[in-house]
């Protein structure tokens, strides 16, 4: 309201390319927060502290004391419970803003050599050996790597297949490997909170949770149908067929997205962990 009632004090008449410059800034962020939010819960909860909000301003407007005097002393707590309860969102929305074009000479461009993970995977799939192996990008995981068992090794199909063997003691958790570089093993993920995958493996719920989280591309075989699946953004590609699998990794390493890409994300099945 407030916003509303002092835009007449916006010297219009003056200095019209940088009013324009910061409204379209503005209208930028705005939607970019939106397009990240809105495949996570946070959409939800920050619907309802704009609800919240509105109802003050309409209350203060109407002049409703009572229920004035209630959300005024609610408000001010919404933005703590904002930055505690969308932590992850956050992380994901600050990273996204990180990635875009203008900023992206300042990372290290991903370089991986896809034939060993590859081989690996299709290898695990045929023997339905479970498996989570994570692809790093631009977002840094060094926060989950930190606390795993530490490898730093060169990317082999031979090294994958051992640490993911049934009898390995690092075969439980995620491999993370960054810059051809296998980081860490033993590494536990994020579990995804959505209710629509909660049928779902430990497996397939960390690496979903993971890719709503960052720009990582995670992919998972299962034990039990030893089928492979691909974790990007939040959605699911499942099963990949283990001639696609490489041009799949190659395309979303590129982030070419297609234009009909939610239709071609298919709905799970129930696969095991």
């Amino acid at each position: 309201m407030d916003f509303l009632r002092g835009l007449y004090i916006i010297p219009w008449s003056k200095n019209y390319i940088s009013i324009t410059l910061d409204i379209l800034i503005v209208a930028y962020l705005i939607y970019k927060a939106y397009t990240t939010l809105r495949r996570t819960r946070g959409i939800q909860l920050l619907l309802g502290v704009g609800l919240i909000w509105i109802s003050g301003s309409l209350a203060e407007f109407f002049n409703f004391e009572l229920l004035e005097l209630i959300l005024t002393n609610i408000r001010p707590a919404l933005v703590f419970a904002i930055i505690v309860l969308l932590q992850p969102e956050l992380r994901r929305l600050t990273g996204d803003f990180a990635r875009i074009r203008l900023l992206r000479f300042l990372f290290l461009k991903p370089t991986f050599d896809l034939d060993p993970i590859v081989e690996a995977v299709r290898s695990m799939a045929s023997q339905k050996i479970g498996s989570l192996i994570v692809l790093v990008k631009d977002i840094s995981l060094k926060d989950i790597s930190e606390t795993a068992v530490s490898i730093d090794a060169l990317v082999s199909s031979e090294l994958l297949q051992t640490i993911f063997f049934k009898n390995s003691p690092l075969h439980d958790g995620a491999v993370i490997i960054e810059q051809n570089r296998i980081i860490s093993a033993a590494s536990y993920l994020p579990m995804s909170s959505s209710m629509e995958i909660s049928t779902l493996g430990a497996r397939h719920r960390s690496a979903l949770g993971l890719s709503e989280e960052s720009d990582a591309i995670v992919v998972v075989t299962s034990e039990e149908t030893g089928e492979i699946t691909v974790c990007y953004e939040g959605g699911m590609f499942h099963p990949v067929k283990p001639l696609e699998l490489k041009a799949l990794i190659s395309q979303l390493m590129a982030d070419a997205r297609k234009s009909n890409r939610d239709e071609d994300k298919k709905k799970l099945k129930e696969p095991g962990v």
